[in-house]
This record gives C-alpha cells, sequence and structure tokens, in this order.
C-alpha cells in the first residue's frame, strides 16, 4: 500500500513537471497566473516544472526502495501538510478563486490525509 502510493505521487508529479515546462502559459494561465516575460516563463518552469520533478523523483526513489519508504511517507505528511495550510488560508482570505485552484485543492487534501494515515499505521 504505502509503495503503491509513493509511486502514485511520483508519477503525477513527473506528469505536473511535464505539463507546466511544456506548456507554461496554458498550465500557469490555468490557475490564474500571466507570464509577462522570458524571465517569468523560466521561473515558472524552473519553479513548477523543476521542482515538481525533483518531488516525483523523491517518491520515485522513496517508492522503489524500501528504506526509504518512511521517510516518503513522513515527507508527503509534511509536504502535503504545508500545501493545505497555506492552499486553505488563501480560501479564508480571498475572493472569486477558480475551479483548477479547488480541484488542486481537493487532490492535496486526499494525498494529505493518506499519508498521515500511513503514517499512524506504519509498523515499528
Amino acid at each position: 500500500m504505502t509503495r503503491m502510493y509513493l509511486l502514485i505521487n511520483a508519477g503525477m508529479y513527473v506528469l505536473f513537471a511535464v505539463w507546466c515546462a511544456v506548456a507554461p502559459t496554458k498550465t500557469a494561465g490555468s490557475v490564474g497566473l500571466a507570464l509577462a516575460s522570458p524571465s517569468g516563463v523560466s521561473e515558472y518552469v524552473t519553479v513548477y516544472g523543476g521542482l515538481q520533478f525533483g518531488v516525483a523523483m523523491f517518491f520515485l526513489v522513496a517508492g522503489l526502495m524500501p528504506r526509504y519508504e518512511e521517510a516518503g511517507v513522513l515527507f508527503a505528511v509534511l509536504f502535503y501538510g504545508g500545501l493545505v495550510a497555506f492552499r486553505l488560508t488563501t480560501f479564508v482570505l480571498l475572493s472569486g478563486i477558480g475551479r483548477t485552484t479547488f480541484v488542486f485543492a481537493g487532490l492535496e487534501l486526499v494525498l494529505g490525509v493518506a499519508a498521515l494515515a500511513l503514517w499512524l499505521t506504519r509498523k515499528g
């Protein structure tokens, strides 16, 4: 179960990384960002593409190497915990948030709860 969770995360973040790197203007626009210059595109591709790719590789290693499974789950708990906390804060403070953002929030919440459940039920 833990291995599958980690590998699903890896696959999902590889897809997100490639999507952001290949179509930065489209993906940025889907969440309300406008890339105003080549520097903006570079920053977006680096942060949204590169960072997500790095996250994907960590989840992949943790999913393929049992000695890193626990670290992978702990990372997921902390990673999604941070995303959910900050996302919920924006939902309280801002209005007019788009549908795509809510979809991402739902996915982050589900993956965070799953990570927490895996963490709390781990053996050892």
